[in-house]
Protein backbone atom coordinates (compact mmCIF):
# COMPACT_ATOMS: atom_id res chain seq x y z
CA UNK A 1 0.00 0.00 0.00
CA UNK A 2 1.04 3.58 -0.14
CA UNK A 3 2.86 3.11 -3.53
CA UNK A 4 1.30 6.16 -5.34
CA UNK A 5 3.70 9.21 -6.04
CA UNK A 6 3.35 12.75 -6.42
CA UNK A 7 0.47 13.03 -8.81
CA UNK A 8 0.88 9.61 -9.90
CA UNK A 9 -1.17 6.76 -8.87
CA UNK A 10 -0.98 2.98 -7.85
CA UNK A 11 -3.48 0.56 -6.87
CA UNK A 12 -6.92 1.95 -5.13
CA UNK A 13 -5.90 1.51 -1.66
CA UNK A 14 -8.86 2.33 -0.19
CA UNK A 15 -10.83 -0.40 -1.63
CA UNK A 16 -8.42 -2.86 -1.13
CA UNK A 17 -8.02 -1.78 2.92
CA UNK A 18 -11.08 -3.14 3.33
CA UNK A 19 -10.45 -6.86 2.74
CA UNK A 20 -6.65 -7.24 4.60
CA UNK A 21 -5.73 -7.89 8.20
CA UNK A 22 -2.11 -5.79 7.35
CA UNK A 23 -0.38 -3.82 4.88
CA UNK A 24 2.96 -2.91 3.76
CA UNK A 25 3.65 1.02 3.39
CA UNK A 26 6.02 2.20 0.32
CA UNK A 27 8.44 4.57 2.95
CA UNK A 28 9.58 6.46 -0.55
CA UNK A 29 12.27 4.58 -1.64
CA UNK A 30 10.52 2.73 -4.40
CA UNK A 31 7.44 4.51 -4.26
CA UNK A 32 5.31 6.74 -1.78
CA UNK A 33 6.02 9.95 -0.41
CA UNK A 34 5.26 11.69 2.50
CA UNK A 35 1.62 13.25 1.80
CA UNK A 36 0.60 9.78 0.71
CA UNK A 37 2.25 8.16 3.76
CA UNK A 38 0.05 9.91 6.02
CA UNK A 39 -2.89 8.87 3.68
CA UNK A 40 -2.23 5.56 4.23
CA UNK A 41 -1.69 5.43 7.74
CA UNK A 42 -4.78 7.13 8.47
CA UNK A 43 -6.46 4.83 6.25
CA UNK A 44 -5.17 1.29 7.37
CA UNK A 45 -6.14 2.87 10.99
CA UNK A 46 -9.51 3.90 10.12
CA UNK A 47 -9.92 0.17 8.77
CA UNK A 48 -7.97 -1.19 11.94
CA UNK A 49 -5.17 -3.06 9.21
CA UNK A 50 -1.97 -3.71 11.09
CA UNK A 51 0.61 -1.25 9.41
CA UNK A 52 4.14 -3.00 8.12
CA UNK A 53 7.04 -1.12 6.96
CA UNK A 54 7.84 -1.62 3.21
CA UNK A 55 11.35 -0.68 2.93
CA UNK A 56 13.06 -0.63 -0.75
CA UNK A 57 16.13 -0.42 -2.47
CA UNK A 58 16.53 3.39 -3.85
CA UNK A 59 14.90 2.91 -6.87
CA UNK A 60 11.73 4.97 -8.29
CA UNK A 61 12.19 4.50 -11.75
CA UNK A 62 11.98 0.99 -11.48
CA UNK A 63 9.52 0.76 -8.83
CA UNK A 64 12.02 -1.26 -6.40
CA UNK A 65 11.58 -4.31 -8.69
CA UNK A 66 15.79 -4.02 -10.46
CA UNK A 67 18.09 -5.61 -8.35
CA UNK A 68 20.90 -3.10 -7.30
CA UNK A 69 24.16 -3.53 -6.04
CA UNK A 70 24.77 -1.38 -2.32
CA UNK A 71 27.57 -1.90 -0.08
CA UNK A 72 25.59 -3.76 2.78
CA UNK A 73 26.87 -1.07 5.43
CA UNK A 74 25.31 1.31 3.55
CA UNK A 75 22.16 -0.77 2.93
CA UNK A 76 21.65 -1.41 6.64
CA UNK A 77 21.15 2.55 7.11
CA UNK A 78 19.03 2.59 4.05
CA UNK A 79 16.43 0.05 5.34
CA UNK A 80 16.71 1.78 9.02
CA UNK A 81 16.24 4.84 7.46
CA UNK A 82 12.74 3.82 6.12
CA UNK A 83 11.83 2.08 8.43
CA UNK A 84 11.89 4.54 11.16
CA UNK A 85 10.25 7.38 8.72
CA UNK A 86 7.31 5.10 8.95
CA UNK A 87 7.81 4.78 12.63
CA UNK A 88 7.55 8.11 13.12
CA UNK A 89 5.18 8.99 10.82
CA UNK A 90 2.75 6.30 12.65
CA UNK A 91 3.61 7.32 15.99
CA UNK A 92 2.32 10.89 15.31
CA UNK A 93 -1.02 9.95 14.25
CA UNK A 94 -1.81 7.71 17.18
CA UNK A 95 -0.44 4.53 15.13
CA UNK A 96 2.07 1.66 15.54
CA UNK A 97 3.99 -0.58 13.10
CA UNK A 98 4.00 -4.02 13.61
CA UNK A 99 5.78 -5.32 10.92
CA UNK A 100 8.53 -4.91 8.23
CA UNK A 101 8.93 -6.87 4.93
CA UNK A 102 11.06 -6.17 2.17
CA UNK A 103 10.18 -4.79 -1.09
CA UNK A 104 10.46 -6.39 -5.01
CA UNK A 105 14.90 -6.81 -5.61
CA UNK A 106 15.57 -6.77 -2.28
CA UNK A 107 12.99 -9.01 -0.68
CA UNK A 108 14.35 -11.26 -3.60
CA UNK A 109 18.14 -10.74 -3.16
CA UNK A 110 17.79 -11.12 1.16
CA UNK A 111 16.12 -14.39 1.00
CA UNK A 112 19.06 -15.81 -0.91
CA UNK A 113 21.86 -13.43 -0.30
CA UNK A 114 23.06 -13.72 3.74
CA UNK A 115 24.58 -10.55 4.06
CA UNK A 116 21.39 -8.85 2.44
CA UNK A 117 19.64 -10.39 4.95
CA UNK A 118 21.92 -9.88 7.29
CA UNK A 119 21.64 -5.81 6.81
CA UNK A 120 17.99 -5.99 7.04
CA UNK A 121 17.66 -7.94 10.76
CA UNK A 122 20.26 -5.37 11.98
CA UNK A 123 18.39 -2.71 10.64
CA UNK A 124 15.09 -4.15 12.23
CA UNK A 125 16.52 -4.64 15.58
CA UNK A 126 18.34 -1.45 16.43
CA UNK A 127 14.66 0.28 16.26
CA UNK A 128 12.99 -2.45 17.61
CA UNK A 129 13.18 -6.42 18.87
CA UNK A 130 9.37 -6.15 18.69
CA UNK A 131 9.25 -5.41 14.64
CA UNK A 132 8.00 -8.79 13.25
CA UNK A 133 10.16 -9.49 9.48
CA UNK A 134 7.62 -10.72 7.16
CA UNK A 135 9.77 -13.64 4.63
CA UNK A 136 9.50 -16.85 3.02
CA UNK A 137 9.72 -20.24 4.13
CA UNK A 138 13.09 -21.70 4.56
CA UNK A 139 14.77 -18.96 3.06
CA UNK A 140 18.30 -17.37 4.43
CA UNK A 141 16.17 -13.95 5.22
CA UNK A 142 14.16 -16.24 7.58
CA UNK A 143 17.15 -17.61 9.13
CA UNK A 144 18.95 -14.67 9.99
CA UNK A 145 15.94 -13.32 11.26
CA UNK A 146 15.35 -15.80 13.67
CA UNK A 147 19.24 -15.85 14.27
CA UNK A 148 19.34 -12.12 15.13
CA UNK A 149 16.16 -12.91 17.86
CA UNK A 150 13.41 -11.32 15.64
CA UNK A 151 10.31 -12.96 15.36
CA UNK A 152 9.51 -14.44 11.63
CA UNK A 153 6.34 -14.86 10.06
CA UNK A 154 6.52 -16.98 6.79
CA UNK A 155 4.90 -15.05 4.03
CA UNK A 156 3.49 -17.02 0.90
CA UNK A 157 1.64 -14.90 -2.24
CA UNK A 158 -1.83 -15.01 -3.29
CA UNK A 159 -0.79 -13.69 -6.70
CA UNK A 160 2.68 -14.93 -7.99
CA UNK A 161 3.39 -18.56 -9.43
CA UNK A 162 6.71 -20.17 -7.73
CA UNK A 163 9.53 -21.99 -9.32
CA UNK A 164 10.38 -25.91 -8.07
CA UNK A 165 13.25 -23.96 -5.76
CA UNK A 166 10.11 -21.88 -4.07
CA UNK A 167 11.34 -18.55 -5.55
CA UNK A 168 8.88 -16.51 -7.69
CA UNK A 169 9.16 -16.34 -11.11
CA UNK A 170 10.50 -13.94 -12.88
CA UNK A 171 8.09 -10.60 -13.86
CA UNK A 172 9.56 -11.15 -17.33
CA UNK A 173 8.18 -14.42 -18.10
CA UNK A 174 4.92 -15.30 -19.12
CA UNK A 175 1.96 -16.58 -16.48
CA UNK A 176 4.83 -15.11 -13.66
CA UNK A 177 1.17 -13.02 -11.90
CA UNK A 178 -1.89 -14.23 -11.15
CA UNK A 179 -5.01 -12.76 -12.03
CA UNK A 180 -7.15 -15.40 -12.18
CA UNK A 181 -9.45 -15.12 -8.18
CA UNK A 182 -9.51 -19.33 -8.99
CA UNK A 183 -6.37 -20.00 -8.96
CA UNK A 184 -5.27 -17.71 -6.25
CA UNK A 185 -7.87 -19.28 -3.79
CA UNK A 186 -6.65 -22.56 -5.17
CA UNK A 187 -2.67 -21.66 -4.47
CA UNK A 188 -3.77 -20.05 -1.06
CA UNK A 189 -6.32 -23.14 0.05
CA UNK A 190 -3.21 -25.62 -1.19
CA UNK A 191 -0.45 -23.47 1.06
CA UNK A 192 -2.84 -23.16 4.00
CA UNK A 193 -4.18 -26.88 4.17
CA UNK A 194 -2.05 -29.23 2.56
CA UNK A 195 1.63 -27.05 2.94
CA UNK A 196 2.48 -27.44 -0.68
CA UNK A 197 2.62 -24.76 -3.62
CA UNK A 198 1.55 -25.80 -7.19
CA UNK A 199 4.89 -24.52 -9.46
CA UNK A 200 4.85 -23.03 -13.06
CA UNK A 201 5.46 -26.31 -13.93
CA UNK A 202 2.91 -28.11 -12.66
CA UNK A 203 4.89 -29.31 -10.00
CA UNK A 204 4.35 -29.03 -5.75
CA UNK A 205 6.95 -28.42 -3.47
CA UNK A 206 6.68 -27.87 0.80
CA UNK A 207 5.58 -24.65 1.58
CA UNK A 208 4.21 -23.25 5.05
CA UNK A 209 2.80 -19.56 5.64
CA UNK A 210 0.77 -17.91 8.24
CA UNK A 211 0.56 -14.41 6.10
CA UNK A 212 -0.49 -14.07 3.12
CA UNK A 213 0.80 -11.10 0.11
CA UNK A 214 -1.26 -9.50 -2.95
CA UNK A 215 0.32 -6.96 -4.53
CA UNK A 216 -1.89 -3.71 -4.73
CA UNK A 217 -0.65 -2.72 -8.19
CA UNK A 218 -2.62 -6.43 -9.35
CA UNK A 219 -5.02 -5.05 -11.75
CA UNK A 220 -7.81 -8.05 -10.66
CA UNK A 221 -6.14 -7.27 -6.73
CA UNK A 222 -9.65 -6.22 -5.55
CA UNK A 223 -11.63 -9.18 -7.34
CA UNK A 224 -9.43 -11.66 -6.06
CA UNK A 225 -9.65 -10.59 -2.74
CA UNK A 226 -13.45 -10.15 -2.75
CA UNK A 227 -13.69 -14.17 -4.09
CA UNK A 228 -11.38 -15.24 -0.85
CA UNK A 229 -13.16 -13.51 1.46
CA UNK A 230 -16.59 -15.08 -0.18
CA UNK A 231 -14.74 -18.23 0.10
CA UNK A 232 -13.64 -18.03 3.90
CA UNK A 233 -16.87 -17.30 4.85
CA UNK A 234 -18.59 -20.36 3.15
Amino acid sequence: MGESYGRYTIADDESIMKYIDACNIACGFHAGDPVVMDKTIRLAKQHKVEIGAHPSYPDLQGFGRRPMSVPVDELEKMVRYQIAALMGMSKSLGAEVKHVKAHGALYNKASEDRPTAEAIAKAVKSLSKDLILYAPYLSIQSEVAEEHGLKVHHEAFIDRAYNEDRSLVSRQQPNSVITSPIDAWTQVESISKRGFVPTILKKEVPLKANTFCIHGDNSAAIEILEYIRSEQVQ
